[in-house]
C-alpha cells in the first residue's frame, strides 16, 4: 500500500526536479535544484533496493557535486560579477530539440524494457554463486574488487585525470579564500571537534562493513571528503603555494596500490588484478578511500596542495 503511494510521488518528484534544474533562470537556483534532484535519485535507488548506489548518490552525486558547483558559482561571481554570472542565454530551440530527444530515448528504453523477453539473471546468478569463494558477503563489493576490478581501477584513473585536468586549466592566480566566517568561534570549534572525528569513524565503518553490507571505499571516501570540505571552509585547511609531496602521494595512492597489488599477484602465477585474499581487498579499498577524499577536497579548494591553517 505504501509503495503504491510512494513510488508515483518519487517518480513525479524526479521529473519535477529535472524540469526545475533545466528551466531555472538563475544558476544558483539550478544548483540548489540539482542538489535536491540528487537526493531524490538517492531515494529512488533506495526504493529499488540498491542501498550502495543510494549512498554513493547521496554523498557524491548530491553532496560533494553540489558543493563543487556552489564553489564554482562563487568564483564565477568573483570573476565576472553577479549580473554577468546570472546572465543565461535563452536557447529555447536547442532546448526543445534536446528535450524531445531525451523524451524519445526514455520512451524507447521503457518500451524495450517492457516488451523484452526475460532471459534470466545469468550474470547476477554467477556472481552470487562465486561470491563465497571471495570471502565477501556484499555482491557489489565482489563485482567492484574481484569480478570487474579493471573497471574500478579505470574509475580511479579517471578521477586522477580529472584532478590533473583541473590543475592544467586552473587560472594562474592564487586560490581565493573560501572562509567567510570568523575562523575561531566557540560554535565552529565545537562543531569541528564533533563532526570531523565522527566523519572519520563513519568513513572507516563504511569501509569495513562494505565487505558484507552496503558501504565501501567510494562511500567512505565521500564522507572523508565532506570532512575535508568542512575543514577548508573553516580555514583549518588552506591552499598551499609550496609543493606538498604528501598531498600528491595521497592523491595517487589509490591507483598506485591497486596497480601494485594487481601486478604483484602475477609473480605468484595468479591472473592480472586477481585479489589474493580479503586482506588485499581491504588494502586496495583503504588506499582508494584516501585518494578519493584527498582528490575531492583538492578539487573543492581549487588547490594543488593543502596545508594546515590557523586555528
Amino acid at each position: 500500500m505504501m509503495g503504491a503511494v510512494l513510488d508515483p510521488l518519487l517518480a513525479l518528484a524526479l521529473v519535477a526536479m529535472s524540469v526545475v534544474v533545466i528551466a531555472s533562470r538563475r544558476i544558483f537556483d539550478a544548483i540548489i535544484a540539482f542538489v535536491f534532484f540528487g537526493l531524490v535519485v538517492a531515494l529512488v535507488w533506495a526504493r529499488l533496493g540498491a542501498p550502495d548506489v543510494a549512498l554513493a548518490e547521496a554523498a557524491i552525486g548530491a553532496g560533494l557535486t553540489g558543493a563543487l558547483l556552489l564553489v564554482a558559482y562563487r568564483r564565477l561571481v568573483t570573476i565576472a560579477g553577479e549580473e554577468a554570472a546570472e546572465r543565461l542565454e535563452a536557447r529555447r530551440r536547442l532546448a526543445i530539440v534536446e528535450a524531445a530527444f531525451a523524451a524519445a530515448l526514455a520512451v524507447s528504453i521503457g518500451w524495450v524494457t517492457l516488451t523484452a523477453t526475460p532471459v534470466g539473471d545469468a550474470a547476477g546468478g554467477q556472481v552470487l554463486a562465486e561470491l563465497p569463494a571471495t570471502g565477501l558477503g556484499n555482491p557489489v563489493t565482489g563485482v567492484l574488487l574481484v569480478f570487474r576490478n579493471l573497471d574500478t581501477l579505470l574509475e580511479m584513473v579517471v578521477l586522477l585525470v580529472a584532478l590533473l585536468g583541473a590543475r592544467a586549466v586552473r587560472a594562474d592566480v592564487p586560490p581565493d579564500d573560501l572562509v567567510t566566517i570568523p575562523r575561531s568561534t566557540p560554535v565552529l570549534n565545537g562543531m569541528l571537534l564533533v563532526v570531523v572525528p565522527l566523519a572519520v569513524v563513519v568513513a572507516v565503518h563504511l569501509l569495513v562493513v562494505g565487505a558484507d553490507r552496503p558501504g565501501g571505499a567510494f562511500q567512505g571516501g565521500a564522507v572523508l571528503a565532506a570532512a575535508g570540505v568542512l575543514l577548508v571552509l573553516s580555514g583549518r585547511l588552506v591552499p598551499a603555494v609550496e609543493t606538498g609531496r604528501l598531498t600528491s602521494l595521497l592523491a595517487v595512492t589509490g591507483v598506485g596500490v591497486f596497480i601494485l597489488v594487481g601486478l604483484g599477484v602475477t609473480l605468484t602465477g595468479r591472473p592480472l588484478l586477481d585479489m589474493p585474499g580479503k586482506w588485499a581487498i581491504y588494502l586496495v579499498e583503504t588506499a582508494m578511500m584516501i585518494s578519493i577524499a584527498v582528490t575531492l577536497t583538492l578539487l573543492f579548494a581549487r588547490a594543488d596542495h593543502l596545508r594546515r591553517g590557523a586555528p
